[in-house]
């Protein structure tokens, strides 16, 4: 089996366009890092270029980063060269791959991948069920469609579901949506809370550590500990 390969070529910046669609969501001060690294280390590739569009897939951070330490304003006398992987890719498989390295990095923008669901195969992207179902939630389609999708895939067993009238008008389709979308992101925003549910303790020293381990009982050699085993101990 031989498995297809990027080509790498050293393009200019002026042939490259920032993907509108880009999910991923770069802070100043994450671009600042990546510049700041780039000082320090160097540019180390992976940068994937869309030959067939001139869009950007993978890389626009690192991208943003060199603008700025080649003071890159678009004029010709601040254009530069840079190494890309190329790949040939139609509009549909480009949303997906955009989408797809997307979700396997960096927080992706939901909302907007909702916007172009209905172009992709949103099941070959490296979603979870959960963020299907939560993206679903929020695209800007046919009502029914999304009712329908909202019925089979939104509702789990263990939640309670709203009650929807087996004929249902357009107001109430419409409502539905709404309320499901606003179950929706009250799920997500528990999840978000259980994920982050979780402190970190430090020492200055492994006398410390051995000290707090002493006092509690617990095995010099463990790394992670239930909060709540520990409130027990206090008690």
């Amino acid at each position: 089996m031989t498995i297809k390969t990027s080509e790498t070529s050293v393009i200019k910046r002026s042939q490259i366009n920032l993907n509108p669609l880009n999910p991923k969501r770069h802070t100043e001060e994450a671009i600042k890092l990546q510049k700041k690294n780039m000082q320090k280390i160097g540019f180390l590739g992976g940068i994937v270029w869309n030959r067939l569009t001139g869009n950007l897939i993978d890389g626009h951070r690192r991208v943003y980063a060199m603008d700025l330490l080649y003071k890159y304003d678009g004029s010709k006398e601040t254009d530069y060269d840079i190494k890309v992987e190329v790949c040939e890719l139609d509009n549909k498989t480009e949303k997906e791959q955009l989408t797809y390295m997307a979700v396997g990095n960096t927080k992706a923008d939901y909302d907007l991948i909702a916007k172009y669901a209905n172009d992709i195969d949103i099941h070959n992207v490296g979603l979870s069920d959960i963020d299907i179902k939560d993206i679903l939630s929020f695209a800007e389609t046919d009502i029914d469609a999304v009712t329908d999708s909202i019925d089979n895939l939104i509702l789990s067993p263990a939640e309670e579901e709203i009650p929807i009238p087996v004929e249902k008008t357009e107001e109430e389709k419409k409502q539905h949506v709404k309320d499901v979308k606003e179950q929706v992101r009250e799920n997500a925003e528990k999840r978000q809370a259980d994920e982050e549910a979780y402190i970190m303790l430090s020492f200055t020293n492994a006398e410390n550590k051995q000290a707090f381990c002493d006092l509690f009982g617990i095995d010099i050699s463990e790394k992670f500990m239930k909060g709540e085993k520990l409130l027990e101990m206090m008690d």
